[in-house]
């Protein structure tokens, strides 16, 4: 099936939900920013207000401004002028509104995730559509309803609406940089860990899982690794492929209703990251770069579990994890995002004895299922050599993370997110700080 048809209506699924998608139309195909004018005067827009930076401006806004007043479409629209990367925070968001063009019926965003995610959030807010024309292939938010904005110097993901429509031209994505199409390839390359979380959980949790959600999103990961030496090259029906797994992730964590399909522990350790280099005032690193070291470091995980001798006997003898000082290891850990971490655990309780009492019988009991979900997950050999072929980073020190960052994170980064994953597994198994340790060393 190709993106269209997903698009536009509903499905019945075997799960026992209704899948729809919001998503009216995805263009990616070479000239895509051509299809603009005719897509807006088809949705009835008249006054599109056009949100670019200086840099997607240069690759993709300017062109696209011209197009459109030359298919006589007045435009009005606003280039963020920054040094350096421009950041989604509250001053960004105030720029906006103070140059937005009253009477403006639609907002089209050029750019990729930070210019996605702030027009996301004031489209959202205003009470207007918004189309997203990609700059570049470089993570899979394209598709989603999150809007991350960086909220006093915390970040802070706001549930807003899809875009009506995604255009993607391959003219402009096969020339965007090539860490950021690295980027983009390792975030889909990331959806091995994510999907076999999300099975983890399943078995353990009983959580909702649906197998229909998971053959769209493997189906489109194993075709774009398939394509790893011509995405590595910038080769624009390569990068086609690509953009299209970045938008069907979105589009199967619309199905889902939540972004399992997509985000698992690999992206716990992305957001561990993000919060502190954000915390220490470092620059920040691209999504999917992130995304792409922790997805290695996560299967070094599954395969430590996988060949730790464990049964359903040695399990049910298993002590419960220790809980002393965690508050002030988060404190330690966290720094100014503590309280909000802390209130999350509070609000789930995933770390309440009483519920790993409950699980941990459960893990016994299901163990071969368990190890099935192990053994189904590539090797860090097989992830490292798909990452480093398409560009991609897999050694943490390379982008400035720590052994020592590495470490907290693979220990702590299962507080970011009310979710079951392989670290909370390893927590319950009271296994997490010596593997942690182990790979650090």
């Amino acid at each position: 099936m190709g993106i269209a048809d997903y698009l536009g209506h509903t499905i019945q699924c075997e799960c026992g939900k209704q899948h729809t998608v919001e998503i009216q139309t995805v263009e990616i195909s070479r000239g895509a920013l051509e299809e603009v004018a005719d897509i807006l005067k088809k949705d009835g827009f008249k006054y599109p207000f056009v949100v670019s930076d200086q840099n997607t401006y240069r690759a993709a806004g300017q062109r696209l401004v011209a197009q459109l007043e030359e298919q006589g479409i007045t435009v009005g629209s606003h280039m963020f002028r920054t040094e350096g990367d421009l950041v989604p925070d509250e001053e960004a968001v105030g720029e906006l509104l103070l140059n937005f063009e009253p009477g403006c019926d639609v907002i089209v965003g050029v750019g990729s995730g930070t210019i996605n995610d702030l027009v996301r959030f004031f489209s959202h807010r205003v009470g207007l559509p918004y189309y997203i024309a990609a700059s570049a292939p470089s993570m899979d938010g394209y598709a989603s309803t999150g809007a991350a904005l960086i909220v006093n110097r915390l970040k802070t993901t706001y549930t807003c609406q899809m875009p009506r429509a995604i255009v993607a031209d391959l003219d402009v994505l096969s020339t965007a940089p090539k860490e950021m199409i690295a980027a983009g390839f390792c975030d889909v390359v990331g959806k091995y860990t994510a999907l076999a979380d999300w099975r983890l959980s399943a078995i353990i949790n009983d959580e909702y899982y649906c197998d229909r959600v998971v053959d769209i999103m493997r189906t489109s990961l194993e075709q774009t690794v398939a394509l790893k030496d011509d995405i590595a090259e910038g080769k624009p029906d390569a990068v086609g492929k690509l953009m299209e797994a970045l938008v069907l992730a979105g589009i199967s964590m619309s199905y889902a209703g939540n972004s399992r399909p997509a985000s698992g522990s690999e992206h716990h350790l992305s957001h561990f990251w993000e919060i502190r280099f954000l915390l220490e005032s470092k620059p920040a690193l691209l999504h999917g770069t992130k995304v792409g070291i922790g997805t290695v470091l996560i299967t070094r995980l599954y395969q430590l579990l996988q060949g730790a001798g464990l049964n359903s006997e040695s399990i049910r003898q298993v002590s419960c994890p220790q809980r002393e000082n965690w508050e002030e290891e988060i404190h330690r850990t966290y720094l100014a995002a503590a309280p909000e971490v802390i209130a999350l655990e509070e609000s789930a309780q995933k770390n309440d004895l009483r519920n790993w009492e409950q699980r941990i019988r459960v893990i016994a009991e299901r163990w071969p299922q368990i190890l099935a979900v192990l053994d189904s997950v590539p090797s860090d050999h097989e992830i490292e050599t798909l990452l480093t072929t398409a560009g991609g980073v897999v050694n943490p020190a390379e982008v400035g993370i720590s052994a020592d960052l590495v470490r907290q994170a693979l220990i702590y980064a299962k507080e970011v997110r009310p979710r079951y994953t392989i670290l909370q597994l390893l927590w319950d198994l009271n296994l997490l700080v010596p593997y942690a340790e182990r790979l650090t060393g």
